[in-house]
């Protein structure tokens, strides 16, 4: 009689953990959505002003991509490919962009999950060498996960 207790009872736990899992998985899945158009539609207000600066080809629909997958689940960073005309020095790209999503997140009241950080970031910008592409990654900075990937990339030396 105890073994069907037991079998009962380990049923539950493992009903239990899955329901468990797949909410936090929906609600992750909701904030990355949210933390994307939020994204998307700074980069459009900064790209506004700078299309000529940039180079950039103009009349292309913005959209962006999750980079941080390797990284961890609620990590809000996103990469945009953007068609360019020429080529513009990367500081120059990531200088200008960092300024006008600064601004926007003014705008909009944007709070940053870290101290140090503003809550839109540059994170990455480079040129693909095969086609006349311009590659930004951007982190919305809404949370501590997002905030430990910005550090972990400065561990890495790289220009953040």
């Amino acid at each position: 009689m105890w073994f069907l207790w037991l079998i009962l009872i380990i049923m539950c736990i493992v009903i239990a953990v899955t329901i468990y899992r797949r909410y936090g998985r929906r609600l992750t899945e909701r904030q990355i959505i949210t933390s994307q158009q939020v994204v998307n539609h700074a980069l459009t207000y900064a790209l506004k002003d700078l299309k000529d600066a940039l180079y950039l080809v103009p009349d292309k629909q913005i959209s962006s991509t999750l980079v941080a997958n390797v990284w961890g689940h609620e990590v809000m960073a996103f990469e945009f490919v953007l068609p360019v005309s020429d080529l513009q020095e990367v500081v120059v790209v990531r200088q200008a962009i960092n300024n006008a999503l600064r601004e926007y997140a003014e705008k909009n009241n944007l709070q940053s999950a870290s101290d140090s950080d503003m809550a839109l970031l540059v994170t990455d910008v480079w040129y693909d060498a095969r086609v006349p592409e311009l590659h930004v990654d951007i982190a919305h900075v809404t949370n501590e996960e997002t905030a430990a990937y910005i550090r972990d990339l400065r561990k890495l030396n790289q220009p953040v």
